[in-house]
C-alpha cells in the first residue's frame, strides 16, 4: 500500500512538472530594444524588477562598441562603479563579490571576446528575460494605454512599455509617425537641462537614479530627465537628444549610458507593473529599487559599495539632510560625504525641519558645534515620538546591526555616518515622498 502511495504521489509531481514546462510563457509586459550596453542594463533591470520583458535585440550579439575592436580601458565613475555597471565588471574580473580593486582591475582592461561572453552570460540567467536576437521593429500603434509592435518576423506584441536602447532612437521616430497627437509636443521637442555638478540650490538632485564621473565632471542624472514626454507616456529613452553620453568620448561615458539604462528599465518595469504612467512614478519606490540592485542616487565617492552603511547613507543624502561636497584628495576633484566628520545641529537643522514640524520645537535655541549620541537620542525620540527603550535597542544593535566602531558612549560625539544611519533608521525621512521637481510632498 506504501508503495503504491508513492507511487501515485511522484507520478502526480511528474506530471505538475510536465505541465509547468509546456505552460506557455506569461505575455511581456516591457520590450527593450537594442543591442548595446544601455539596452542590456535596461533588460536585465526591467526583468529583475519583476514584469515579463522582451528584449528586441536588432544585431546577432550583444555589446556594442564594447565587443569590436581590441581591449578596452576605462577610466570614468571611479569609485562610482555601480548598479548594473559593476554587474558587468564583475562578470569581466569573474569574481564573486564586488570590489573596488577587481573593479579597477576590469576597467584597465575589457577584451571585446570576455565581454559579449559576460552579457550574454548574464541575460541567460535572468528569470522574465526572453532574448529575440536579429530582429528588428517594423512599427509600433496605441494600444489601449500601452502599445502594439510589429517585428520584422510580423509577430505582433501588446505591451505595456518600451524601452528605446537603439542607437537612432528608433522607437521614437516609429512612434512619431505613426501617432498623431494634434498640435502636442513629443519627446525631443523639449530642452531638459541637466547640471554636470550637483547643485544643492535646486531640490532636484533628490531624483537622481544615475551617477557619474567623467573626467572632472560629478554628478547624477534626475529621474526627469530619463522620463518621456506625455504624449509618449510609457516609452523610456536611454539616449534622450540632450544626452550628455555625447558630449563625452563614447566609452569614458559608458558608465553612465549603462546606468541610465538600468534607470529605463527599473521605470518601465514600474509603469507596467502599476498600470500607470511615466508622470505618476513614485521617485521613491523607483530609486528603492534601483538602491536594491546596487544602484547609486548620489554619487558620494568615499562611500561604495563594500561599506556596510551605504544605503541608508544613499538615502539620507537623497534627502539634503548631509550634503556632499566637491573637494580633492590624492589629487583627484571627488564628490565626498566626509563619514568621519563630526555634525553640528545647525547642518542637519534646515531639511528636518522642513520634513518634521514637530522638530522646530527640538531645535529652537540649540546650537551645538558637535552632536553628541545623547543629543541624537534626544531629537530621535522628541520626533518619532520614542521613549528611553530607544537607547538599549540602539546600545544592542550599536556593533551587529549598525556596524558602527568603538562603543556605545552617550557622551561621545557622533560621526556624519552614524548620524546618517541613526536617521535613516529611526526618523525614515526618505520615506516622505517627492514630486518630479524634488519638493517634498506632505
Amino acid at each position: 500500500m506504501a508503495k503504491n502511495i508513492l507511487y501515485i504521489f511522484f507520478t502526480l509531481l511528474s506530471s505538475v512538472c510536465i505541465a509547468q514546462k509546456q505552460k506557455k510563457p506569461t505575455k511581456p509586459q516591457v520590450i527593450v530594444y537594442g543591442h548595446e550596453a544601455d539596452a542590456f542594463s535596461a533588460a536585465v533591470q526591467s526583468a529583475q524588477s519583476g514584469v515579463e520583458t522582451y528584449w528586441i535585440i536588432d544585431s546577432t550579439a550583444i555589446g556594442g562598441p564594447l565587443i569590436t575592436g581590441g581591449p578596452k580601458h576605462i577610466v570614468a565613475n571611479h569609485l562610482l562603479d555601480v548598479g548594473s555597471w559593476a554587474n558587468f565588471l564583475k562578470g569581466i574580473a569573474n569574481v564573486k563579490e564586488i570590489s573596488d580593486s577587481a573593479m579597477f582591475a576590469a576597467k584597465r582592461t575589457l577584451p571585446p571576446r570576455i565581454a559579449q561572453n559576460v552579457f550574454e552570460g548574464i541575460a541567460d540567467t535572468v528569470n522574465r528575460l526572453t532574448l529575440k536576437k536579429n530582429l528588428t521593429i517594423l512599427q509600433i500603434e496605441k494600444a489601449g494605454k500601452g502599445w502594439q509592435v510589429t517585428l520584422s518576423s510580423k509577430e505582433k506584441i501588446k505591451v505595456k512599455a518600451l524601452v528605446d536602447a537603439s542607437k537612432q532612437r528608433t522607437l521614437t521616430t516609429l512612434i512619431k509617425k505613426e501617432v498623431k497627437y494634434a498640435n502636442r509636443p513629443l519627446e525631443g521637442d523639449t530642452n531638459k537641462q541637466v547640471a554636470t555638478l550637483i547643485d544643492y540650490q535646486k531640490p532636484l538632485y533628490r531624483t537622481g537614479v544615475a551617477v557619474a564621473q567623467i573626467k572632472e565632471d560629478i554628478f547624477n542624472i534626475p529621474l526627469e530627465y530619463v522620463l518621456p514626454d506625455s504624449t509618449l507616456s510609457t516609452v523610456f529613452a536611454t539616449r534622450p537628444d540632450n544626452n550628455l553620453y555625447h558630449l563625452y568620448e563614447n566609452m569614458e561615458a559608458l558608465p553612465l549610458l549603462m546606468l541610465q539604462g538600468q534607470a529605463c528599465g527599473a521605470a518601465a518595469a514600474y509603469c507596467a507593473f502599476f498600470n500607470t504612467s511615466a508622470d505618476k512614478i513614485n521617485v521613491r519606490t523607483l530609486q528603492g529599487e534601483l538602491l536594491a540592485f546596487h544602484g547609486y542616487l548620489i554619487p558620494f565617492q568615499d562611500i561604495t559599495l563594500q561599506d556596510a552603511n551605504y544605503a541608508p547613507i544613499q538615502r539620507v543624502g537623497a534627502t539634503g539632510i548631509f550634503q556632499g561636497r566637491y573637494g580633492n584628495k590624492n589629487g583627484q576633484i571627488q564628490f565626498l560625504f566626509n563619514p568621519d566628520s563630526l555634525v553640528s545641529s545647525t547642518e542637519i537643522e534646515p531639511i528636518l525641519k522642513q520634513i518634521y514640524t514637530r522638530s522646530q520645537i527640538w531645535f529652537k535655541d540649540k546650537e551645538i558645534s558637535a552632536l553628541t549620541l545623547k543629543d541624537v537620542l534626544s531629537l530621535i525620540k522628541y520626533v518619532a515620538n520614542r521613549g528611553d527603550e530607544l537607547n538599549t535597542e540602539i546600545e544592542k544593535g550599536w556593533a551587529k546591526r549598525f556596524k558602527f566602531k568603538g562603543t556605545y558612549d552617550l557622551e561621545a560625539k557622533l560621526t556624519r555616518r552614524q548620524v546618517a544611519v541613526l536617521i535613516d533608521t529611526y526618523l525614515q525621512p526618505f520615506n516622505v515622498r517627492i514630486t518630479l521637481n524634488g519638493d517634498f510632498q506632505y
